[in-house]
């Protein structure tokens, strides 16, 4: 059933592509092109990994991994 999940994420990025993309050529948009294609690409990707059950990491337990020096050291300075 993975396959049928792969291919409609395929089918709908190359449909949403082909209504936008001729759009936004023509309107000579093409840091908005770029915008679009790298989102849609990532969305596309990060889809067909959620199908394949592959873990994705959460964004925000990075974030918190980032910031936990400067949460350690604000904590030590409210002690």
């Amino acid at each position: 059933m993975a396959g049928v999940g792969i291919l409609t994420v395929l089918l709908f990025a190359t449909v949403l592509s082909i209504i936008e993309v001729p759009k936004m050529l023509q309107g000579k948009l093409y840091k908005e092109l770029w915008t679009f294609s790298i989102l849609t690409t990532l969305g596309t990707v990060l889809a067909i990994l959620k199908i394949l059950d592959i873990s994705i990491p959460n964004p925000s337990d990075w974030i918190a991994w980032v910031y936990s020096p400067v949460k350690d050291f604000m904590k030590s300075l409210l002690k």
